[in-house]
């Protein structure tokens, strides 16, 4: 059994390890004014219907942080846009992971989309950005 004097160094050891191993600072964003709320004025300004789908068009099912999806489904973006306009989505992670996704891409007027791949087990949100303002967040995740 170790004695006061013996536990000190050990629990400073763990202390040191733990707090090391910890990566501390704000999860990674899309942006300093990116996040919250969209601008459903914008969204209509551009935008008749927007889904967030699988490779075969189909929306996942309805889950605790959004839609629900595999780590086997390739993940799109599908839009009618009302103009040509270019499109920014974003993925975040909510555990504070790295940017899984950002990419910009022109959505041309009519049917449009962007495939935004696969992801890991995890919750995420996608932020769509249109000239720097959030139009639409399709939070999700992959079970």
């Amino acid at each position: 059994m170790l004695t006061n004097k013996h536990k000190l160094p050990v629990i400073v050891i763990v202390l040191s390890f733990v707090l090391t191993s910890c990566s501390f600072g704000p999860p990674a964003s899309c942006g300093d004014n990116i996040g919250g709320t969209a601008d459903t004025t914008k969204f209509d300004q551009y935008f008749t219907t927007m889904a967030l789908v699988n490779q075969d068009g189909e929306t996942g099912s309805s889950g605790d942080n959004g839609m629900e999806f595999t780590a086997a489904d390739i993940l799109e973006l599908r839009a009618d846009t009302l103009s040509d306009v270019d499109v920014r989505a974003c993925v975040q992670n909510f555990n504070g992971q790295p940017i899984a996704f950002d990419q910009t891409s022109q959505f041309t007027s009519g049917a449009s989309g962007v495939s935004l791949g696969s992801f890991e087990q995890g919750s995420y949100v996608i932020r769509v950005i249109v000239d720097d303002t959030l139009v639409k967040n399709f939070p999700f995740s992959i079970k």
